[in-house]
């Protein structure tokens, strides 16, 4: 299988950027709106040219190569015709394979069993569901086997129900087959089935690495929110203690001094026990229910909003108080140029004696 380089790479809001695709890896691109993914992917597809730099498949460098030249098949969607059924749509697939008539025939079978298409056969591809076409698409990718895959939210149409089962079902698949991938997702909990996560922020690639890794240690906001849902807590840095709206704490070693911003996920709170010390009192403005917890949101001092998720066994409601802690070793600290926070008003945070 074929590696995939970007060195130096810069078109429209692309800048500068370097990328290594190892063979039969798979990295997915994602940021902030506007951060490049797409653009990344139709200059590695063929489908835009470089102003600068290289993109190498293999040991060759390929930007003067057209897309249908290029050894990878980029995909941006269902690309068949609608008055096609959905049989002729995978013969159309597994027949570009040099396969004789009987491989062909039991691969076809295998691809429309795996994605569940036997009762659509005969169905048009213009008549199909969004999560239909989804899995058409799933299925044509199989029978194609292609060496390199360039796709862009590949996963978008599909129902909400099973796109967790289709993404862990397709790139195993993928991984079996040895192909080199490199796509944009469709959601944050995508990002779990990469090897590597690539975050991009106006163009520049902002950091690279595990999902798990750039998840508990995002090198900025836009990494912490390209991997999930984050607090964003303004902070300011004197000496060896860290004030925010949140408490204050001390750290051993502090990275900067001055103003920036502390990131916090929403489930390193917990609710205090009887007896236990509180480091914030937090009032709930918001409550929903979702996958087996309370997802809430509060207004602290100076408008800053704070997302906690809570178990599902509390009794929740508006204006309810609850006494929370952290643990502040779970919390990364960016320096960035914020306004100073004020003093911690004691309605929402309690004095310091009591805080750690």
């Amino acid at each position: 299988m074929l590696d995939l380089v970007l060195r130096g790479v810069s078109a429209r809001v692309i800048r500068e950027l370097t990328l290594t695709v190892p063979s039969s890896t798979h990295t997915m691109v994602s940021g902030p709106p506007g951060c490049g993914a797409s653009t990344l992917l139709k200059l590695v597809a063929g489908e835009l040219k470089p102003e600068r730099g290289e993109i190498i498949i293999g040991s060759r460098a390929v930007n003067r190569i057209p897309l249908k030249r290029r050894p990878l098949l980029y995909i941006d969607g269902l690309d068949v015709p609608g008055r096609w059924s959905t049989g002729h749509a995978l013969v159309a697939a597994v027949a570009r394979r040099s396969l004789d008539r009987e491989d062909r025939h039991h691969e076809y079978t295998i691809a429309a069993e795996r994605w569940r298409l036997g009762a659509l056969i005969d169905r048009k591809v213009a008549t199909l569901s969004s999560s239909e076409r989804t899995r058409l698409l799933l299925a044509r990718i199989e029978l194609l086997r292609p060496a390199i895959l360039v796709a862009d939210r590949l996963l978008e149409g599909a129902n909400p129900s099973e796109r967790y089962t289709l993404a862990d079902d397709f790139y195993r698949l993928l991984r079996v087959m040895g192909t080199t991938v490199i796509t944009a997702p469709s959601t944050i909990e995508e990002l779990a089935f990469a090897d590597r996560v690539a975050i991009l922020d106006r163009g520049r690639l902002l950091q690279h690495g595990s999902a798990e890794t750039i998840f508990h240690s995002p090198a900025d906001a836009a990494a912490a929110a390209a991997t999930g849902d984050t607090n964003i807590i303004p902070i300011f840095i004197r000496g060896n203690r860290v004030e925010s709206v949140i408490g204050e704490w001390e750290m051993a070693d502090p990275p900067f001094e001055g103003s920036g911003i502390a990131l916090i996920r929403p489930d390193a709170f917990h609710v205090a026990t009887s007896g236990e010390e509180s480091d914030l009192i937090y009032g709930i403005e918001e409550a929903a229910f979702r996958n087996g917890a309370w997802f809430t949101s509060g207004v602290l001092s100076g408008g800053v909003v704070l997302r906690v998720v809570l178990p599902r066994s509390l009794s929740l409601h508006k204006g309810k108080l609850l006494p929370l802690r952290y643990d502040s070793r779970e919390i990364r600290l960016v320096k960035k140029d914020v306004a100073q926070p004020g003093g911690i008003p004691t309605d929402v945070v309690p004095p310091l004696r009591d805080s750690r």
